[in-house]
């Protein structure tokens, strides 16, 4: 029999995947909420991914041996369902992507002192941040995980070094708690990108040897590892740089630009220990992502479009992969979190409503058998798929201009 895979090593898989450089944003677009209201939405969208995952988690195992969504989709919801599934699953690929790229462009130029501002810097920049990436996905998951172990060394360093020296800064300003917690309707796609890991179950299947009582504790305790990152990262943001006023972090919202580098330019006030720390922090936050989710969207189109392991393939594999993104960010230079955003109402769709629609089909329609169900039968379904259709609905009516954004 097959050894059965470490429930810590599981945990910290969901981990990895979710902190990133989604968390980039969060202080951001929930500052003007408040922390208090702004942690009470952290567990509000915990729990529903939870419940989301759980049911992935459900599906996965009445199909044996390895699946994804694709397939399940396909089996459960039929040809339509699969198909749309796709089509999704790749919007929402390059969507963060898109958003990776155009936040590591501006990263990469503070880090290296340049200014993007010529039409020369700013076409070649994404392509300096892009290329190294680009090169790893090429050469094979090998070297991915090589390269991804580095970089997360790098970024657990920088988050001790930035929570050890928040603790020794004086504030600048009042630390206000409460704020008004209309402002955080328009953050509920972003809060579920950063809690989306769904995609990795039908991997931990395998790994934990379909272990039920371990797949659902690691579920359950690999996901709130990042919702206590989180919330020691809003607590840090929230003390150490106003919430409004010239440099605060509202007005970084309605600037549109990369949140890691407008906080490294108000962070400037504390001293430039603290600056370089958070600086690092955030770039190791998004090119872990990056290379995740680069290496991700490489496999899937290997895969989806039966593309073999020959050098030639492989090339065209990594244009496919990171041109798109490219093209993104020679258009929309600032544009992290309108990519962010629209990847958070694709991630509603492909981590909240199929795999609640696809357990509901496989229990009640074609009543596949299975060794799980989720707790809490049609109600728990039921609830958190209305909520990841109120979190499609925020962000169409967020784009259109409906929800209410804090200004100065």
């Amino acid at each position: 029999m097959k050894a059965t895979g470490s429930m810590v090593g599981g945990a910290l898989l969901i981990a990895g995947t979710c902190i990133g450089a989604g968390m980039l944003g969060l202080p951001v677009m929930t500052a003007a909420a408040g922390f208090y209201p702004t942690i009470a939405a952290f567990l509000l969208v915990w729990l529903f991914m939870t419940c989301s995952a759980l049911a992935y988690l459900e599906v996965s195992l009445r199909f044996p041996g390895e699946v994804n969504l694709i397939s399940m989709a396909g089996k459960i919801l039929g040809r339509g369902g699969k198909t749309f599934a796709w089509i999704t699953y790749v919007l929402f690929l390059y969507s963060l992507m898109a958003a990776y790229t155009a936040g590591g462009t501006t990263m990469l130029a503070n880090i290296l002192s340049l200014d993007i501002q010529g039409d020369f810097e700013s076409r070649v920049m994404p392509l300096l941040f892009v290329a190294p990436f680009a090169g790893l996905v090429y050469l094979g998951t090998g070297c991915v995980d090589l390269v991804n172990r580095l970089l997360m060394i790098g970024l657990v360093v920088a988050f001790i070094g930035m929570c050890y020296l928040a603790l020794h800064t004086s504030p600048i300003h009042v630390f206000k708690p409460m704020g008004d917690s209309k402002y955080l309707l328009a953050a509920f796609p972003l809060l579920v990108t950063a809690f989306g890991y769904h995609l990795l179950i039908p991997t931990l299947k395998t790994y934990l040897n379909e272990d039920i009582k371990k797949l659902r504790y690691t579920i359950i305790v690999g996901s709130l590892l990042p919702l206590v990152v989180y919330a020691v990262w809003e607590l840090i943001v929230l003390n150490l740089i106003p919430t409004w006023g010239a440099g605060g972090l509202v007005e970084m919202l309605n600037s549109g630009m990369n949140p890691a580098d407008t906080m490294a330019q108000s962070l400037e006030a504390h001293g430039p220990s603290i600056t370089l720390f958070v600086v690092w922090f955030a770039f190791f936050a998004l090119t872990t992502s990056f290379i995740g989710v680069g290496l991700g969207i490489f496999d899937f189109f290997a895969d989806g479009m039966h593309f073999k392991h020959t050098k030639g393939d492989r090339a065209i594999l990594s244009i496919i992969t990171f041109v798109p993104p490219v093209f993104y960010t020679l258009i929309y230079p600032q544009g992290f979190l309108l990519a962010l955003n629209y990847a958070g109402v694709f991630a509603a769709i492909l981590l909240v409503i199929y795999p609640v629609a696809m357990a509901w089909h496989a229990r009640y329609v074609k009543k596949i058998p299975g060794s799980y169900q989720m707790f809490g039968g049609k109600l728990v379904l039921v609830l958190t798929l209305i909520f990841g259709l109120l979190v499609v609905m925020a962000d169409i009516y967020q784009q259109q201009g409906l929800l209410p954004i804090p200004h100065n």
